[in-house]
């Protein structure tokens, strides 16, 4: 599938036709079952705070194909955690720990959320796990590779300068936009595990965080560059959790584009 037609998928979502958008996001899928439209539509489900229905999705593709992928687990926790299961979520983040398929940074995708989860719903033996699989990660030489330099981050083996830097693209020698969100929602967390930053503060930080009508996300790369970051959901959740959907969340973030 060509980009113009992900871009065009997305646009319905994000001015609010949901229907429409998901429609085209399924067709594409069943016409062309791969990776990339499976990420597609299980994306287009979380957006549209089809939780469930995301869950199902990738765990139906790991068993019809007998190929795991801790994207794929990541993904299916943060459905979980946006329906407020969170033991499930986790549950779901360990079972990905033995995937076939890893990130570029040697697997520590997951350990970083389980270590975002004991922190947002506090958990003692779930931080403690959480940070055993992050030191062994960083162990690795792969850990140069995003986002192993975020898990270096959170066991205060670089500052957040350093973390900077080694965020910066070989190439350009900037910082990706995605990544930059992903270096504020852990720079962040980290302040509020310290109680350097209260709950309350947290969740007003995640809420410009979540806010994708800035003009950083106007443009078709950036935006689903961020919409592909896992955290990027559970911070949504924690906004909306108490008051407004999810759903509304993703709405009323968006600008009229037409």
């Amino acid at each position: 599938m060509d980009v113009t037609t992900v871009n065009t998928q997305w646009d319905f979502v994000r001015r609010g036709n949901f229907e429409q958008g998901i429609a085209l996001m399924k067709e594409n899928f069943s016409d062309n079952p791969t990776p990339s439209t499976l990420v597609t539509l299980g994306l287009g489900y979380l957006w549209t705070a089809k939780y469930q229905e995301a869950a199902k999705h990738f765990q139906d593709w790991m068993d019809r194909y007998g190929v795991t992928a801790d994207a794929y687990f990541s993904l299916i926790g943060v459905a979980q955690w946006c329906l407020s299961d969170y033991e499930t979520a986790s549950s779901s983040w360990k079972l990905g720990l033995k995937a076939q398929y890893i990130d570029m940074a040697g697997g520590t995708r997951l350990p970083l959320l389980l270590w975002a989860a004991s922190i947002l719903r506090p958990n003692d033996k779930l931080r403690k796990e959480a940070v055993g699989l992050l030191d062994s990660k960083v162990k690795s030489p792969k850990v140069r590779h995003w986002p192993g330099p975020i898990a270096q981050f959170a066991l205060d083996q670089i500052d957040a300068s350093t973390l900077v830097e080694q965020s910066k693209e070989r190439l350009s020698q900037k910082t990706p936009p995605s990544y930059r969100w992903e270096i504020a929602f852990y720079t962040h967390l980290r302040a509020k595990e310290r109680g350097v930053m209260s709950s309350n503060e947290f969740k007003e930080v995640l809420r410009e965080l979540v806010d994708t009508s800035v003009s950083e996300w106007s443009g078709d790369e950036n935006f689903l560059q961020l919409v592909r970051n896992p955290e990027f959901y559970i911070a949504r959740h924690e906004v909306s959790a108490g008051s407004a959907s999810a759903t509304h969340v993703a709405n009323s973030t968006e600008t009229d584009q037409t």
